[in-house]
């Protein structure tokens, strides 16, 4: 592993090759990072990974930071209910000074989000300047702005990747052959830009069924796809419609085994990594590896809190970042898996001890189901789902 970028944490080094992707390395790679030599991360891999509880690296892997909840979309489906923009959004200044502060902070990838980032006018300038400040940068965006006009004024330096949002079956998007079409000519256009890419797929009964021919579609472009099921949160709260139910499970599946979700001995990419900080630490990835900025400021331990306005940690206008990051997000960190009462009882429990990973406790989404914090945030078709895998590989 050709080392890009490092950040100490008290258990050793986290370092990301060129391409973003991370591994854990020992203390005793320091000599051979330092030198700027190729590490063979599998010699220097931790067998084991200790920290000081509560958990939290010294900075997030991952931040999201959303430019703006302005979108020119009202997607049925959309967790932020995106459509208008907020109150008091952050300025082009603002942004910036957000960016300085997660470059000292060593944050290393930023993910701008919305709302629709196109539809601010300096939005070709805070991607370029979140290139500058070096980190990995990825814009999720739905593509309609997306213009050989636009893409040129973007620096090509390899780290900067597109997330297209398929807009098929998401009620108000568009029917699943124009998304399909849509989806292929955007993809066109930044294959043209060299721009890597890929799509994001938030899965609902009205688009499962597309999911070969997205996956396919990809593949041509050498592109991947991240499919995410949507939940019942921000305006799917009101779209009953498109959640998933037990008798997708196996559609849902189908998928699983393909290059889009292959294991194996390889570096993992940054949510990867933060996932495996939440198997090892038995905690949410949530203000201890992975943060979400609102637009107005507000900072969250992610989107699904930001989504239902839970532990908001305080505010970038306010108080900079690397403060909130320090001395707030005490409520959320103090939350462990073994908080979750659902679990005692839960089909999924003797997995666990196998060393089944459930993700499923999200106090976000148990206080919308359950309405409290910590029973459990898998719905019927979740735990169905989640049961597949466990007989599956375990």
């Amino acid at each position: 592993m050709l080392i890009n970028r490092v950040r100490e944490e008290e258990f050793g080094y986290l370092v990301f090759d060129d391409k973003g992707d991370s591994e854990i390395v020992k203390f005793e790679a320091k000599t051979l990072i330092r030198i700027g030599e190729t590490i063979d991360a599998v010699t220097y891999r931790p067998t084991k990974v200790s920290a000081t509880a509560p958990f939290h690296l010294k900075s997030p892997i991952i931040v999201l930071l959303e430019v703006t909840r302005k979108c020119d979309l009202t997607c049925g489906h959309c967790y932020i209910s995106a459509g208008n923009p907020r109150e008091n959004e952050m300025d082009t200044k603002a942004i910036y000074r957000v960016l300085d502060e997660l470059k000292e902070r060593e944050v290393f990838h930023v993910l701008i989000t919305g709302g629709e980032p196109f539809l601010r006018d300096d939005i070709v300038d805070i991607i370029n300047y979140a290139e500058e400040c070096d980190f990995f940068v990825q814009v999720v965006t739905n593509g309609f702005s997306l213009t050989e006009k636009v893409l040129s004024q973007i620096k090509n330096n390899g780290h900067i990747r597109f997330a297209l949002s398929y807009l098929g079956g998401l009620e108000n998007g568009m029917s699943n052959d124009e998304a399909l079409n849509h989806l292929k000519d955007k993809m066109t256009l930044l294959k043209k830009y060299n721009f890597p890419r890929m799509s994001w797929v938030s899965v609902t009964k009205l688009n499962i069924d597309r999911k070969p021919d997205i996956y396919k579609l990809c593949q041509d472009f050498g592109a991947k796809s991240y499919y995410q099921d949507v939940m019942p949160m921000g305006r799917c709260k009101e779209n009953a419609h498109l959640l998933l139910d037990v008798d997708d499970v196996e559609k849902s599946v189908q998928l699983f085994g393909t290059g889009d979700d292959e294991e194996g001995d390889r570096p993992k990419t940054a949510l990867e990594m933060c996932y495996l900080f939440e198997y090892l630490f038995q905690a949410c990835k949530g203000g201890r590896s992975y943060a979400y900025i609102c637009s107005n400021g507000d900072v969250y331990p992610c989107s699904n809190c930001a989504a239902e306005h839970l532990f908001c940690a305080g505010n970038v206008n306010e108080s900079s970042f690397s403060d909130i990051w320090e001395n707030s997000f005490k409520e959320h960190r103090a939350i462990t898996w073994k908080d979750f009462k659902g679990c005692e009882t839960c089909e999924l429990r003797e997995y666990f001890e196998k060393g089944m990973f459930c993700k499923l406790r999200c106090p976000p989404i148990s206080r919308v189901l359950y309405n409290d914090l910590l029973y459990c945030g898998a719905t019927e078709y979740t735990k169905a789902k989640s049961l597949w895998f466990a007989r599956s590989y375990f």
